[in-house]
């Protein structure tokens, strides 16, 4: 390969790194051997600076250039970031309804009512339990009472009638409540853009680059 400059990245299409490269594998080196290299990448590659330095890591990754383009993010030498899925949260969903479709017309229902009456003044506005119907009067003042225990003054039943089953007819509309039912896997959504996969190497031997 013709005299690449010290720290220079290639793309491979083998799968090994020839004498002088090495894979772009994030793996660390001596410091003391490849002083020259450190000079150029220093730590931001990783390592300590002090004994050990490393290379860049580009297995499973996208090279991308330094810096901020026009309305882009900024990016610094050996930033890392990204992934290769996402779970949409309700957050990053547009603005939006459900439309839910109901159709609410009066509704009518029909019901027979039976009733049970004795021969006794009422003596209550609201129904009691286990009573019947009595003889209406205003004994309550201008709310008239008309029911009654169905039973004397002792305890005793007293003798009820049974009044002929009348029909009851309700008309009204209907309302209707609830909730959306959840739909959904919430599985990760793979945003990765078509790719081939080759090897990225760097020069650990070459031509010092010069500024000027």
């Amino acid at each position: 390969m013709a005299d690449p400059f010290l720290g220079e990245i290639r793309m491979a299409g083998f799968n090994f790194n020839p004498y002088g490269w090495a894979l772009c594998q994030g793996q660390l080196v001596p410091l003391n051997q490849n002083t020259a290299l450190f000079a150029l990448l220093g730590t931001q590659f990783g390592g300590d600076g002090v004994s050990t330095f490393g290379l860049p890591d580009l297995r499973s990754r996208t090279p991308v250039g330094q810096g901020q383009g026009t309305g882009l993010s900024n990016y610094q030498m050996g930033q890392k970031g990204g992934s290769e899925s996402v779970t949409q949260l309700t957050s990053n969903l547009p603005t939006h309804t459900h439309l839910l479709s109901l159709v609410t017309n009066n509704s009518t229902l029909t019901a027979t009512s039976t009733a049970q009456v004795v021969n006794a003044d009422a003596t209550s506005v609201a129904p009691i339990a286990g009573g019947c119907l009595g003889i209406p009067n205003d004994g309550a003042g201008t709310t008239y009472q008309l029911y009654h225990s169905g039973k004397d003054n002792n305890g005793n039943p007293l003798p009820r009638v049974d009044l002929a089953p009348q029909p009851v007819t309700f008309t009204g509309g209907v309302t209707v409540t609830g909730t959306a039912a959840l739909t959904g896997g919430n599985i990760p959504t793979s945003v990765l853009s078509p790719y081939i996969a080759v090897n990225f190497i760097i020069a650990m031997q070459g031509i010092f680059p010069s500024r000027n």
